[in-house]
């Protein structure tokens, strides 16, 4: 499974965190008003970022399970986990959830949840999921990239670029099989509406004089341009100095989805 570099995850955080949907939360605190202490799985929690939104916003106490394939994010984690009195327990486990989904009793879980994870997933990932988690109470999975982002100012290859970068997305991420990409979110709604009330909130990105972000991003679209023997040097040139300067906003659609088990 790919392994995110921990400096990506650190530098979004601030940015998934602000753009995660309130509405999502409310609703989650209301469902779960009569319950004592919530269980909750983590899926490819990274360095954290999700437990650090969510800790804080569940009312309930908690006990936690942190999962991810990489061995330096869990590291990571366990020598800056900060513990709040809502937390009864915090374990953690290294596996890879594509290939060992089904070696996960999430039967002891009250809330799955994972961010910005959805869309690098294989279509058959989906139906696994869905089938050992069908009494799973609460399903929450954040910033889940829609197929859509905008530059601005606007640049004439703009529409060239994004099609490229969702091509891409659905590629191969390293597993041996294809990726889901912006479909992420409608395919897994559409399994959990059979079980689950289901929702769909947006959670975009508005980022605006953050070059370090800015930069970032487009890193990963100058690799996708030259992994596919493009050329849009001067797309390059143009987003490269209008941040510098100060001039960029980079605009990113990403959905948030909630399921509420009927």
């Amino acid at each position: 499974m790919h392994e995110f570099e921990n400096s990506w995850l650190l530098s979004r955080e601030k940015i998934d965190s602000i753009s995660r949907n309130k509405r999502a939360i409310k609703k989650i605190n209301e469902y779960t008003s009569n319950s004592k202490n919530l269980n909750v799985i983590d899926l490819g929690c990274g360095t954290g970022s999700n437990f650090r939104y969510l800790n804080p916003k569940i009312v309930k106490k908690q006990s936690w399970k942190m999962v991810d394939i990489s061995h330096l994010s869990l590291s990571y984690l366990k020598k800056n986990m900060k513990h709040s009195q809502k937390i009864q327990n915090i374990t953690y486990r290294k596996i890879d959830i594509i290939e060992q989904i089904e070696k996960i009793n999430f039967k002891n879980f009250d809330i799955v949840t994972g961010s910005a994870l959805l869309d690098i997933m294989p279509k058959e990932w989906f139906m696994n999921f869905f089938n050992i988690n069908k009494s799973t109470k609460i399903i929450y999975f954040t910033i889940n990239y829609d197929g859509n982002f905008k530059f601005y100012p606007k640049h004439k290859d703009d529409d060239k670029i994004v099609s490229l970068f969702n091509q891409d997305q659905m590629s191969d991420k390293g597993i041996g099989k294809k990726a889901v990409g912006p479909k992420c979110t409608q395919i897994i709604d559409k399994l959990f509406q059979k079980t689950h009330n289901t929702f769909i909130f947006k959670s975009n990105w508005i980022i605006e004089k953050n070059q370090i972000m800015q930069r970032m991003f487009i890193g990963f679209c100058e690799e996708i341009i030259s992994k596919n023997k493009r050329n849009y040097e001067e797309w390059l040139n143009f987003r490269k100095e209008n941040i510098k300067s100060n001039k960029s906003i980079l605009k990113l659609q990403n959905k948030d989805f909630l399921a509420l088990k009927l």
